[in-house]
């Protein structure tokens, strides 16, 4: 009788033991499928300096991205860096040795010591102009004149120096409706009227305070 308890007590161990096993590698396994399909929607960026752009091009399509642009010179640098990890999909800008294209390079939104090294590489003279945006300290916010337009003189960086000031970008006020906009502590109105008529100064402009003339359309 005893020798049937102990069997049967040894055969539940054994049946729990097992069960404990199947559990981890099962769980092992699925742990593994959930690394290996996060890892799938990253890639390395391909060095592909030294190509045409179109060579290029088609070299960042195999690896599942995108090149900003395709121009006849040779390739002298990327964005994202050659080694980056990025997501499938991501553009990659291209940037290229020609002189007589002279085309400004996308620079908007990455850091100053990257804008400055592609700068560098490509030849441009440029200029800093630091302003306290308060969005991420060294980031260029725009650049002047406007990127991808032939140029051949001096470029200027808008670098964000991390501390915020009063200072916004002016956006198109004019069409709005006073009521939109009479909370607001940086708006100076003139006149009588339920809309904005004009403004000082202009859009795209940087400023603390906006004049906004009411009047009626």
């Amino acid at each position: 009788m005893r020798t049937t308890e102990n069997k049967k007590k040894i055969f539940n161990a054994m049946k729990t033991f097992f069960g404990i096993v199947i559990g981890f590698v099962a769980g092992g396994l699925f742990f593994l499928f959930v690394i290996k399909l996060y890892q799938d929607q990253f890639v390395t960026v391909p060095d592909v300096t030294g190509l045409s752009g179109t060579e290029a091009c088609e070299k960042l399509k195999e690896f599942g991205l995108i090149c900003d642009k395709v121009a006849s010179g040779t390739v002298i640098d990327t964005y994202p860096h050659p080694g980056s990890k990025v997501k499938k999909g991501r553009t990659v800008n291209l940037y290229y040795e020609n002189p007589l294209k002279r085309i400004i390079p996308h620079l908007s939104g990455i850091k100053l010591s990257v804008a400055e090294e592609i700068l560098k590489k490509s030849g441009w003279k440029y200029e800093i102009i630091y302003f306290p945006f308060g969005e991420e300290e060294s980031k260029v916010l725009a650049i002047y004149p406007t990127e991808g337009i032939p140029h051949n003189g001096t470029i200027t960086l808008l670098v964000d120096t991390g501390k915020k000031d009063t200072y916004f970008f002016v956006q198109n006020y004019v069409g709005m409706k006073f009521e939109e906009l009479k909370t607001e502590d940086r708006f100076i109105f003139i006149g009588r009227g339920s809309r904005v008529v004009g403004q000082y100064p202009p859009p795209n402009s940087i400023a603390k305070e906006v004049i906004l003339i009411l009047g009626e359309e």
